[in-house]
């Protein structure tokens, strides 16, 4: 999930005679550079528009790499990658910070097509026994969703949190000496959260959540088996077409800007 910009390169230095290698190089990189970023903040701009309201964190990580005059490539993309130029220089991402995803991860289904990757949420609720592999969980009435479309991270710790104990350490535990914990938490939450596995009860299978006080029962999360996506978000047609249309603009707009200053120093 990237694309790599270059240009004609050869052809133009053969029409800049009075330019050294030096200057020459500078106003390439320099011309690749700024369509980088306007590749970059076009997508930006595109994604909202294809994507269901994509978070800023997802924004964010479509970076750009700067072209330099001994390496006069830039790049655009959202995975840390390395890129090479077609002198075998190497174009590195900046590194995500420890914990975080790579949106090129989790966005590879809206590109290319194909199945959606389980989620946190959905890993950590396998590790937990509560979720069947090929099982995937979407959120469901009782869910509270931020701006986003995405369960809160406050709602989605109190499932975990829950769930854990009811899971992992056993039912037994759950209602012995941490029973005044226990129950202030789902007080808390404003329920009980529990698993209604596939195949078991009446209802879809899922997370549900009964109030701490009355019968009313809400499903938070729904189970459904694995999603796949249709190609929705065209990266790569949609850069390379940018990539096209602006960089002869910028190179024209660096030369120029480049011969300038060649005049105003007289040399």
């Amino acid at each position: 999930m990237r694309v790599t910009l270059t240009s004609n390169i050869a052809e133009v230095r053969a029409q800049l005679t009075q330019f050294s290698d030096r200057r020459f190089n500078a106003a390439m990189a320099t011309a690749l550079t700024r369509t980088a970023v306007q590749v970059r903040d076009a997508v930006q701009i595109e994604m909202p528009r294809v994507l269901d309201r994509p978070t800023p964190y997802t924004t964010r990580q479509l970076r750009y790499v700067a072209a330099k005059a001994d390496r006069l490539a830039a790049a655009v993309g959202f995975n840390v990658v390395n890129v090479t130029d077609e002198r075998g220089a190497t174009i590195a991402f900046r590194d995500l910070g420890a914990g975080e995803t790579p949106a090129g991860k989790y966005l590879q289904p809206n590109i290319t097509g194909g199945e959606r990757r389980a989620k946190r949420l959905e890993v950590a609720l396998r590790a937990l026994g509560a979720l069947p592999d090929g099982w995937l969980a979407v959120p469901g009435q009782g869910a509270t969703l931020d701006a986003y479309g995405n369960v809160s991270r406050g709602q989605v710790l109190q499932v975990l949190s829950q769930l854990r104990v009811q899971l992992v350490a056993g039912t037994n535990r759950n209602m012995s000496g941490d029973a005044r914990k226990q129950i202030a938490a789902q007080r808390r939450a404003g329920g009980r959260y529990y698993v209604v596995p596939p195949g078991k009860g009446k209802v879809q299978p899922g997370i549900y959540q009964r109030e701490f006080i009355g019968r009313s029962v809400t499903p938070v999360f729904i189970f459904v088996r694995g999603a796949n996506y249709k190609p929705r978000f065209d990266f790569d047609g949609v850069s390379q077409r940018l990539a096209a249309q602006n960089l002869p603009v910028q190179v024209q707009r660096s030369i120029a800007e480049s011969l300038q200053r060649l005049q105003a120093r007289g040399t």
